[in-house]
């Protein structure tokens, strides 16, 4: 089952109003305020999403390179499509 939003571990790592990141609408400097993507990922999300439009799931994340389990698990956290 998903996380309940209202956990206080996620509005740690959610966006500064404590609503998940789009990953689909999301600016790179969007991306940045998720903890644990820097520039390089913000651009390397930004650059997935022209090449294969919209992510259908987040689990797509880890079709990136330099994203692996453990950071997609961080990463899930924070984001929504």
């Amino acid at each position: 089952a998903p996380a309940d939003p209202q956990t206080s571990l996620s509005a740690n790592v959610s966006g500064a109003n404590g609503s998940k990141v789009n990953l689909n609408t999301a600016t790179k400097e969007q991306l940045m305020q998720v903890d644990g993507i820097g520039d390089k990922k913000a651009t390397k999300i930004i650059e997935y999403r022209q090449q294969h439009g919209s992510f259908k799931q987040l689990s797509e994340l880890k079709d990136i390179s330099g994203i692996g389990d453990k950071t997609y698990q961080k990463l899930s956290k924070s984001l929504t499509i």
